[in-house]
């Protein structure tokens, strides 16, 4: 048995286990470069938690292993996956006449980062060996002439390899990060809505001149305001009647979340999959063939329409890249929720209103009303009434 199929047979019991332990269920247990156990590990982290990444990497640092630098390899190259860059695995250990590097990262027309990470920098690191392998991956096409070094350190103090950096040639082409920063990058994407946020993240990890700090200021800036947009736009996002009510009124941030991860745990059991979040209303499976989107809707005083939520071409698109991709919807006040199925949620579009923003945002209405049989899908737009028997998931208590 593999060790996703272990885990989804034991969930309970895997949320205990430590980082040693995974790595001994996985295949032979013996960590090596194309290795099943190897294989298994990488498709594991995939489908694994942000939480439960955090505590492996604790554990790397602070109780290490055999092969737990190895183990922190892999992790820190799916955290830069969950940043959304199409990232390159590198090797565990440097063999002859083959280029030396511990993760690419790569995005769409824009410049390669070459991973390196480091346990500590106790240890003085061979920028010019470095050096070497980022420039024979620019002569061998897997890189390009902009790409750049990323040392991921373990330990909070990098004065000494910060030190050792802008004291040589290569400071404009290298840079370093803490694991505890790139964990907290990450928590702040996934709470994100916005593709401007993620990507200006993405450009926080590049090397730029630090003396002008206007990209900091535009990173904090823009997850600020992501942040704001998501406690103000409940909305529109998911709350459509208290676009004009105070903040005071909405339901709690913490309710909502709640009732959104029991939904797509209802989701994971019905399909038999693992949805890991990748934004603040989507996941997916560690594959990507698995795509949900979850909104939640709290009860409102209306007697015909008690429950409203709003439908977004970008959830449409997310949605679409995906074998199978299925819209959500969730009440505060019910025990159950509706995963519709995309192609069937597309077949409704038509019958419903769609509000267009002054900011040129658009968004379908989406309502559900009480029938003798349970909920129904009411068209706002054409009123009709479709039942959502076949789609209703039970959540846990």
């Amino acid at each position: 048995m593999s060790l996703i199929q272990l885990s989804k047979a034991n969930p309970e019991s895997f949320d205990s286990y430590l980082a040693r332990q995974i790595v001994a269920f996985a295949g032979d247990g013996n960590l090596r470069d194309n290795s099943e156990c190897s294989l298994q590990l990488r498709a594991y982290l995939k489908a694994a938690s942000r939480d439960r990444l955090e505590r492996y990497t604790q554990e790397c640092l602070e109780q290490p292993f055999s092969d737990s630098g190895f183990f922190l390899q892999d992790v820190m190259n799916e955290l830069g996956r969950r940043l959304e860059f199409d990232v390159e695995n590198g090797r565990y250990r440097g063999v002859s006449n083959a280029i030396g590097f511990d993760g690419l990262w790569r995005v769409p027309s824009g410049p390669t980062i070459i991973v390196e990470v480091k346990t500590t920098d106790t240890y003085n690191v061979s920028l010019e060996s470095i050096a070497e392998y980022r420039r024979k991956l620019i002569l061998s096409g897997a890189a390009d002439a902009n790409s750049s070094v990323l040392f991921v350190v373990g330990r909070k103090d990098t004065g000494a390899l910060e030190a050792q950096i802008r004291g040589s040639r290569h400071a404009w082409d290298m840079r370093v990060v803490g694991v505890e920063s790139l964990i907290k990058l990450v928590s702040v994407k996934e709470k994100s809505s916005e593709d401007q946020t993620v990507s200006q993240i993405r450009e926080l990890l590049r090397p730029f001149e630090y003396t002008r700090v206007d990209r900091i200021l535009d990173v904090v800036f823009s997850a600020t305001t992501d942040a704001v947009s998501d406690e103000q736009a409940q909305a529109i996002s998911e709350f459509p009647q208290e676009e004009d009510n105070s903040l005071q009124n909405r339901t709690p941030k913490s309710t909502i979340e709640e009732v959104r991860l029991k939904a797509i745990g209802a989701l994971n059991q019905k399909l038999d999959s693992n949805l890991v979040r990748r934004r603040q209303a989507l996941f997916e499976d560690q594959d990507g063939d698995i795509r949900a989107c979850a909104t939640i809707s709290k009860r409102y005083d209306d007697k015909l329409q008690p429950y409203w939520y709003a439908y977004h071409p970008k959830w449409d698109e997310f949605l679409s890249s995906a074998t199978q991709g299925y819209v959500i919807f969730g009440c505060v006040d019910r025990s159950e929720a509706f995963a519709i199925p995309l192609e069937k949620m597309r077949k409704l579009l038509p019958s419903l209103n769609q509000t267009v923003r002054a900011d040129g945002g658009t968004y379908w209405h989406v309502k559900f009303s009480e029938a003798p049989n349970g909920l129904v899908l009411f068209a706002s737009k054409t009123g009709e009434k479709f039942d959502l028997t076949e789609f209703r998931i039970e959540l846990p208590e």
